[in-house]
Parts: C-alpha cells; structure tokens; sequence
C-alpha cells in the first residue's frame, strides 16, 4: 500500500509539471503588428488618442476654424477652473473673517458701526402684540441667539414663549398650571447661547431652569436668602451667573445642575447683572451706587463708583465698555480702565414735576455703536455712541407708550423687543392707569 500510495504522488507531481509547460505563453516575434491588413506605427497610436480628446469636427472646418474651436474650449475650461478657485478664495476668506471676528470679540475690541446705517422707523414699523395670559406688567424680555425665540415675564407670574419670525404665542407657563413653581411676580428670564436651557427667577430665593422647546421643568436651584433680580448665561457656554437682593453673586453650572461659587462685596441690594465671553460679570449695586466687574478667574473684583442716587441698571456695550442708568434719569457709559464715566448725559428721558425720570431699562446691539434705553416718558430712545465712547448723540425716538420694563435688540440688530406695563418692574410707586400691559416689536431698518 505504501508503494502505490507514492506512485500516486509521482503521478500527480509529473501532471502538475505538463501543465506548468503548457501554459508558459510564446515569445512575441519582433516585426510589425498588422491590424486590418495595414502596418500600425507609433504616429498612427498618437493621432488616435489626440481625436479621443478632441470634438468631433465636421466635414467643412477649416484649420482656422478648428484652431477657433479649440481655443474657444480652452477659454472655458480655464474660466471653469478660476470660478471655482475664486470660490474656494471667498470660502477662506469667510472663514478668516470669522476666525478673526471671534479673536476681537474674545479680547473686547470687535467694533461695529452700524449707527449711520439705521432709519428712523415710522408707525407701520412698530407693532404692539398682546395677550390675555400677561394681565400684569410686562417685567422682562429675552431673546434666544440665533433670534428665533423670545420669552417675555409678567408680575402675574406668568412666561411666554413666542416665535419671532411668526410673531406669535407659542407657549406658556402660568401661575395656574405650575403654582408650586412659579411663585409671585418673574424677575428675570436668561436663555442659553445654545438655546438648550431657559432660567427663570420669581419672588422667591429660588431659580427654575426649563426646556425652552417644550417648556418642561428640569432642576430648580436654590441658595440665594433673598429674591432673585438677574440672571445671565455667560456666552457659549452653561454657567449662569444669578444677582439677588441679599447682596451676593452666585454661579451655577448647568452641565452638572449644581452650584460652584458665591462672591460678595455690594453694600446693598443688586439691581442689575449682566455678562458675555469672558469668564466675568458685571453687577449694578442700587443704592451703593457702585458697579462692580468681578473677575472669576482672578479672583477680584473692580469697582466703579456712579453718580449720586440708585444705580439700577447696567449693560455690557462689549468686554471692554458698558452702559448704566440711574434713577436720577443720567446714562453713563463707561471703560473698565477708568474709574470714572467717560461720558454722562444728565437727565436723559427729562424730567416730570422737576424729578427726573427714572431709567428703567437698557439695551445694547452687541459690539456695536447703538444702544437704547427706556423710561416712563412714552419714548424709546436709541443713542449713538462716538468720538471713543466720549460722547453719545441721540439717533431716533420710538413711540412706546408705559414702564419700558426690558430691552433687548435681536442678534441681528433688526428687530427691537420691548416688555411693557402700567408699573415699574420692581415695585408699585405709581401707575399709568391709560397704558396696557404688552410686548412692543419693532422693526429697524438699515441701509444696505
């Protein structure tokens, strides 16, 4: 068995060899290759690949006219070629732009002029919206970042959701329905950059965050000993930044629902708060007439001190500027390099029975030359600022008739919000009895 077992192998070994030498191919005779009877050189090989490439030419072209053709095609390829380049051009140069306007903004030095562009609005460009769920004063307005949304808060307790571009009620949430939430009149309402949460404030010492989308309650954070009177989200990102009557400044992180952090140092109740990129707020301190920019990182704090009486409201014109108003009817705008106002416009809404109004709220378009401020004197009033923040120059009044309780321009610098009562936000001194209680939108025009 053994035997014919390697007689198989041999066999098998011998077949695999006949084939290996049946396969090996012969070798190419040198001479010419022959197609259809004819000799084909390497002249012929090259005119044929020469027509692949070209057009079909007709029977009665010239060689003028073939040189034409060609060259006409040539031009469109290359204008093809350079379209596209200067397309790749224009997207580097937006990124560039982008890149660079994030740097100036991050230092404080992004500045857009934008003042000369406006136009005065007319009557048709002022739109009074209002609904039965606000039966109170309006105390507070919010804008969401890419201005598609808008929050608006009343004294009856009461937050509503609104689409911009609808100019409608989305949603709301009421004393009724969330009575063990909302307690009392909304002080504040903040939405994050990202839209992905909405906070809210009330009389009490507690701060509600939301799902702006839904309008679902999600945490409730609790730590201030007093009410509630400002809130803001630090831009591009989730901390909150929340001001309250007994003094102090809290900051809370929204990533992990939990507090970080307390600073003190106003010697009265704070009134205001604002903030934007950097990792800092800014506070107006009342009757301490001070406002203070508190450094987180640094862990200090710079202290300006205003003109005499309440300073109730302040607002960031960029990282390096703000604006403040004061119930003695002064606007002041400041640099966080001087100690003292750059510039002060004295009784800025007049005066009624020899008192100067009050300023109520403020607003600033982000990094701009504009901003408004409103009062109880029918008007709003949109200002200019020039010369190196030296000196602001009114632009143009805006018909709006109550408490201007909360401004706040849209991203864009096209639209004006406006939350509007019978009283003052954060008290009952007197009445407009004849004004309603609404939202104002206005719709600013700018020069193209």
């Amino acid at each position: 068995m053994s035997s014919s077992f390697f007689l198989k192998g041999k066999s098998r070994q011998i077949q695999k060899r006949k084939g290996e030498k049946l396969k090996k191919k012969p070798k190419k005779q040198a001479g010419p290759n022959l197609e259809n009877g004819h000799e084909s050189s390497e002249s012929d090989l090259d005119i044929k690949k020469f027509s692949d490439i070209e057009e079909p030419e007709s029977d009665n072209e010239t060689a003028e006219e073939k040189k034409l053709r060609l060259a006409k095609k040539y031009l469109q390829e290359i204008e093809k070629e350079e379209a596209k380049r200067a397309e790749d051009k224009e997207i580097d140069d937006a990124v560039e732009k982008r890149l660079q306007k994030d740097y100036l903004e991050q230092k404080g030095k992004l500045r857009i002029e934008v003042a000369d562009k406006y136009l005065t609005p007319n009557e048709t460009d002022i739109r009074f919206v209002r609904v039965r769920e606000h039966k109170l004063t309006l105390t507070c307005v919010c804008i969401s970042n890419d201005s598609s949304l808008a929050f608006t808060g009343s004294k009856c307790g009461t937050i509503i959701k609104w689409s911009i571009k609808e100019k409608k009620k989305l949603g709301c949430l009421t004393y009724k329905s969330h009575s063990k939430l909302l307690k009392g009149s909304i002080t504040s309402v903040a939405i994050s950059t990202d839209s992905k949460y909405l906070v809210s404030s009330d009389e009490s010492t507690e701060i509600k965050v939301w799902d702006p989308s839904t309008l679902n309650h999600l945490h409730t954070f609790r730590g201030h000993k007093d009410v509630v009177t400002g809130l803001v989200f630090r831009k591009n990102t989730h901390q909150l930044y929340s001001s309250s009557k007994d003094r102090s400044v809290k900051i809370w992180s929204l990533d992990e629902m939990a507090y970080v952090e307390t600073l003190f140092g106003h010697q009265s109740p704070i009134t205001s708060i604002d903030a934007l990129t950097r990792e800092r707020a800014i506070t107006s301190g009342g009757r301490d007439t001070s406002i203070r920019i508190w450094k987180i990182v640094e862990e200090s704090q710079l202290i300006f001190n205003g003109p005499v009486g309440s300073l109730d409201e302040v607002k960031l014109l960029d990282e390096e500027h703000f604006v403040s108003g004061s119930d003695n009817g002064s606007l002041c705008v400041w640099s966080v390099l001087k100690k003292k106002p750059l510039c002060t416009i004295p009784e800025a809404h007049g005066s009624e029975n020899e008192v100067p109004r009050w300023i109520t709220s403020l607003g600033a378009l982000l990094n701009s030359d504009v901003f408004a401020s409103g009062s109880y004197d029918n008007c709003i009033r949109v200002w200019k600022v020039t010369d190196a923040y030296r000196k602001v120059l009114p632009l143009f009044n805006l018909e709006i008739s109550g408490f201007v309780n909360g401004i706040q321009f849209t991203g864009d610098g096209r639209q004006l919000y406006a939350a509007v009562g019978q009283e003052h936000k954060s008290g009952r001194w007197f009445k407009l009895g004849s004004v309603k209680n609404g939202l104002f939108i206005v719709n600013l025009n700018i020069k193209t």
